[in-house]
């Protein structure tokens, strides 16, 4: 079974009304001149074809964002065991009044087409000791890979420790942090073993370990529900997450049992 599932009319409906009835909170993407943005917003309400969310707000905002008819805004909530991930089309910004106080809300088209993934897809499992992962990445996004590693454009490369759909750990040489600054995207190209094909991806730098002359670094994904190549990614990327671990699982429990009479 695809570990993207692809959902009917009715599991969108009963999506919405839960999200809704519960008032979930969710992340909204979007792609800006410089790159991918995350910013929090929840549900408010279900207005005939169209629902309600808090206006979309990151970090350190001074106020409301703008956007404009048509937009199109990724949309991401968690319910039970699943991910849900859908594409909204914004219709207006407007304000509503809740228990006596002003809200800024984006009104969108309620959506057509939604993907859920198992949220067990993003917990972070470790490689395999009898795996190697290889991980390559530029600055800039996964389309403004070089043609080859030069001075003023470098690739750097490195071994994948962890990963999940959400995002990776990649050890790789110390020097490549004089050239990154924590939040920026880069692009990512993935091998998960020998003859297999890469798999391309946006991402962002979120946190680095130095380790004696290398560097732990945590990488964050960026937008692959949102386009038909980034959910062939995430498919291929969540397929590997659950074969990881399952060879985890199994080698605890031969742990746990210890050697049989």
């Amino acid at each position: 079974m695809a570990t993207l599932q692809e959902l009917t009319n009715a599991q969108i409906d009963e999506a919405i009304r839960s999200a809704v009835d519960k008032q979930v909170p969710a992340t909204a993407t979007l792609r800006s001149a410089s790159g991918w943005v995350n910013l929090h917003t929840r549900f408010l309400a279900a207005a005939g074809p169209h629902l309600l969310l808090t206006m979309p707000a990151g970090e350190g905002d001074a106020g409301p964002r703008s956007f404009a008819l048509a937009d199109k805004v990724g949309i991401s909530f968690k319910l039970k065991h699943h991910k849900h991930v859908f594409t909204a089309v914004v219709v207006a910004s407007e304000t509503r009044t809740e228990g006596g106080e002003t809200i800024s809300a984006l009104r969108v088209c309620n959506p057509s087409k939604m993907q859920r993934l198992q949220r067990r897809a993003f917990l972070r499992v470790d490689v395999p000791a009898n795996r190697i992962v290889r991980g390559s990445f530029w600055l800039g996004g996964s389309e403004a890979e070089p043609a080859g590693t030069t001075v003023d454009r470098p690739v750097w490369q490195g071994r994948v420790t962890n990963i999940s759909a959400g995002g990776f750990q990649l050890l790789t040489g110390a020097e490549c942090l004089a050239s990154l600054e924590i939040g920026e995207m880069v692009g990512v190209r993935l091998v998960f073993g020998a003859g297999q094909s890469a798999v391309y991806a946006d991402a962002q730098y979120r946190h680095t370990e130095e380790r004696e002359g290398q560097a732990l670094l945590g990488f964050q994904f960026l937008g692959l529900p949102l386009t038909p190549q980034g959910r062939q990614t995430l498919e291929i990327i969540s397929a590997k997450v659950a074969e990881f671990q399952r060879i985890e699982e199994t080698a605890s429990r031969r742990t746990n049992w210890g050697p049989q009479d």
